[in-house]
């Protein structure tokens, strides 16, 4: 069985249902997350798990942190698979903000899971999974474990505009790209966004989360 497919298997078991894998050298000239940690990190390791979990995975009171927690067990139960076959790793988690004032983390979970094949960066910024819709939490595990790569998805936003329509803070401006926005700043105002209050619209009225709910 090859590590792939173990991973898979284990991955499975927990009841995680989107997960892909990353080679660390293709995203050298990716905008990543915070530039000196991410390229220490990319020579110290080779791929990354990703993980991610839909809207009401686990309930639909559930609040993000407590999917968060979620995935960190998770997260713990592959990582402790890979130690123990002798390749040691590193959790990339959700909450991990080394510069909370732009919200950037030590690498970009979002640019991770595109790259591992999850879905495509939406017009909303959320990772887009064509099964599930918007991923709502992510979180990713770097090894030097041999892995081979997931294809990526292109995008398949097309001409909808309904998650910018429907901000109800108007924190999204259209922004047309293949692959992803040059800047942050060109679609999302990060001071206008109420995510972290427990707004969930850009994720509801995503047609693609309506076809994974019906």
């Amino acid at each position: 069985m090859s590590n792939n497919e173990k991973l898979k298997s284990i991955i499975q078991d927990i009841g995680i249902d989107i997960f892909g894998v990353t080679h660390l050298h293709t995203l050298s000239k990716i905008p990543s997350g915070i530039n000196t940690v991410s390229k220490q990190l990319f020579q110290q390791y080779k791929s990354a798990i990703v993980l991610g979990a839909q809207l009401n995975k686990i309930g639909k009171k559930v609040t993000g942190a407590e999917v968060s927690i979620y995935l960190e067990k998770a997260a713990l139960e592959i990582m402790s698979f890979l130690e123990g076959c002798g390749y040691p790793s590193l959790i990339i988690h959700t909450e991990d903000e080394f510069d909370p004032i732009n919200r950037i983390g030590l690498l970009s979970l979002k640019v991770l899971a595109k790259e591992a094949g999850l879905g495509w960066q939406g017009r909303s910024l959320l990772i887009v999974s064509p099964e599930y819709g918007p991923i709502h939490r992510l979180i990713a595990i770097l090894t030097n474990i041999p892995l081979i790569a997931n294809r990526q998805i292109s995008n398949n936003c097309n001409d909808c505009s309904i998650c910018i329509d429907k901000c109800p803070t108007s924190a999204l401006t259209l922004n047309n790209f293949k692959d992803h926005p040059k800047y942050r700043q060109d679609v999302l105002d990060i001071n206008l966004c109420i995510g972290d209050d427990g707004c969930k619209v850009c994720l509801l009225v995503c047609p693609y989360n309506r076809k994974s709910i019906e």
